[in-house]
């Protein structure tokens, strides 16, 4: 069985291998581990590129969240085999993590002021920039599909998750709704939530009611 190793709480970068899996019941588990084990394996060496999360398969432990997302898509059959559509799903592969380097330091500053000036410089510089890259990607699907290609996909997964973090109200100074300026974005969110064989995951309803 595969096994996630990720701190005590949901992010996109576990949550989106681990729904990719639960979309085709694929059994997994995942084992949360405090922070003072995580320092300590990391100093020992013990995690792949000393981040979490780690997937562990056959024994083997395997880093890096784009690689680990793709592999459990491609278990799940919710990455293509068609090369220009991979193109596409690993672009918001790429964007959820660019994103989240841009927004990353107004989370870990630990200096209340610090962080405030720093996450006012994100949604004043990036915020808008980046939702509006993912809003243009978007818009070059083909036909009048509700999702980035003609079947839902890894990069929808990717994409509503990231979406869901900043429409959560826990990121200070982002207002949930600030995703209304930008109308198909907000359309396409709305028709993930509207996809039953999304929403009936146990981890989908997880992570929407916290």
């Amino acid at each position: 069985m595969i096994t996630f190793l990720y701190f005590d709480f949901y992010f996109w970068r576990v949550d989106v291998p681990r729904l990719c899996l639960s979309f085709a019941n694929i059994p997994h588990r995942i084992k949360n581990i405090s922070r003072t084990d995580f320092i300590i394996k990391k100093k020992k060496g013990d995690l792949p590129f000393g981040q979490l999360p780690v997937m562990i398969v056959n024994k083997k432990m395997y880093g890096q969240t784009v690689a680990i997302s793709k592999y459990c898509a491609s278990l799940a059959s919710l990455y293509s085999k068609n090369k220009d559509e991979c193109l596409i799903i690993d672009q918001v592969l790429s964007w959820a993590n660019d994103i989240t380097s841009k927004i990353a330091p107004s989370i870990r500053e630990k200096n209340k002021v610090k962080q405030i000036r720093l996450r006012k410089r994100f949604v004043r510089n990036d915020l808008v920039t980046w939702f509006s890259h993912l809003e243009n990607l978007y818009e070059k699907r083909v036909g009048n599909q509700k999702f980035f290609l003609k079947e839902f996909s890894l990069a929808d997964i990717t994409a509503w998750r990231i979406i869901h973090w900043f429409k959560s109200g826990k990121l200070d100074l982002i207002k949930p709704d600030f995703q209304k300026n930008f109308k198909k974005l907000y359309s396409f969110y709305e028709s993930v939530n509207n996809y039953d064989n999304f929403t009936k995951i146990k981890l989908y309803k997880e992570i929407i009611a916290k």
